[in-house]
């Protein structure tokens, strides 16, 4: 029993020891002094936190294995999102106050999901099987929440006067959760077969034959490991935020490069699920991957971080630079006109992996 923990559970048990070696020698005054030091650590750290995120992908899987789809994508990208508010919690509360780290870190988290996840797999899957297939109604549902949410969450704070400010932050915490909340309830139960593709059926065998049979899954157990491992990525990400911060400061980097960095970590879980999906030749879940977690990162992180700004007394930067809102409505549209016939193709894909070259080149110029 303790050896298959052991093995099954490497990944939880490597970041707890990282986490036990910080707490030793990680606050060592010699590692501030020199960058070399600082950028081993910092490399050591994500390195573990990406394994970690391993193991958040493998009780994800199980489960949504048990529960079927979409409850599975539905627990994955949950799970995907709590790193997330809890990083940019972390980094909102450490150092210098950054009111701009929430708004960079989602609009890197959507340029990632959307035009480097998405617009990878739909390259490598056109690649391989021509013309992959998806139920056109979940997009058109993804869209229409993400680009809803977006403009008032992203574009409408630059145009509200600063003397109705605080209580436009109050109204858009609310408005985001019903929005999430009622999309949540359609998805999972009046309009579930939107989220449903029957083609991809067949190609689930060789990918769910490594699976136990249902009956054998411990949904307790799993949840109870997700949860576990979920709190050691985001401990290790409070160390992580340190050396980011100056690693950035030293380096005289964009401070832009923060948010990219904690976006490439909120990403990981879904990115190697979606990869693999795509892999075996199944679009659907990668639609469900990929847009449920543009959606959950905009509709819940959004009120988590103005939560977080009431708490700490920081103000929070929601309004989008218009480099970032050209990149956006640009994503979206292409990303729209990509999904108008349930049908993807590398052409497509290559499109929105352009695009996220285009993101990654704009940061640094």
């Amino acid at each position: 029993m303790v050896k298959k923990f052991l093995r099954n559970e490497l990944s939880f048990l490597l970041a707890v020891l990282t986490l036990s070696l910080l707490h030793l020698f990680g606050k060592n005054p010699i590692i501030g002094e020199y960058l070399i030091v600082e950028s081993i650590l910092f490399l050591l750290i994500f390195a573990v936190i990406i394994y970690a995120a391993l193991g958040v992908v493998h009780h994800a899987e199980l489960l949504a294995f048990k529960f079927g789809e979409p409850y599975g994508t539905m627990i994955l990208t949950l799970s995907a999102v709590t790193v997330e508010i809890i990083m940019i919690a972390t980094m909102m509360s450490h150092g210098d106050s950054d009111p701009a780290i929430a708004r960079d870190t989602i609009f890197s988290t959507l340029m990632i999901l959307l035009n480097g996840l998405t617009g990878l797999i739909m390259l490598i899957g056109g690649i391989k099987y021509g013309e992959q297939k998806y139920n056109i109604k979940s997009t058109n549902s993804f869209f229409s929440m993400i680009f809803g949410i977006v403009g008032i969450g992203l574009f409408l704070p630059l145009a509200i006067p600063i003397e109705n400010y605080a209580v436009f932050e109050t109204f858009l915490i609310i408005i985001c959760i019903l929005l999430y909340v009622f999309f949540l309830r359609m998805q999972a139960k009046e309009h579930n077969y939107y989220f449903r593709f029957e083609g991809a059926k067949k190609n689930l065998n060789d990918e769910n034959e490594h699976l136990p049979p249902k009956t054998k899954i411990s949904s307790a157990y799993h949840f109870f490991m997700l949860l576990a491992t979920i709190a050691a990525i985001s401990i290790l990400a409070e160390s992580l935020s340190v050396y980011v911060d100056d690693g950035i400061e030293k380096l005289h980097m964009p401070a832009a490069v923060a948010g990219l960095i904690i976006a490439l970590i909120i990403v990981s879980p879904e990115a190697l699920t979606a990869i693999r999906a795509g892999l075996h030749d199944d679009m659907q879940r990668v639609i469900n991957i990929s847009l449920g977690s543009m959606l959950s990162t905009v509709s819940l992180t959004i009120p988590a971080v103005l939560i977080v700004g009431l708490i700490i007394n920081q103000d929070v930067l929601l309004g989008l630079t218009p480099i970032q809102s050209a990149m956006v409505i640009t994503s979206l549209l292409v990303g729209i006109l990509s999904c108008k016939d349930g049908e993807s193709n590398a052409l497509q894909g290559f499109i929105h992996f352009m695009l996220f070259i285009t993101f990654v080149f704009l940061i640094f110029v």
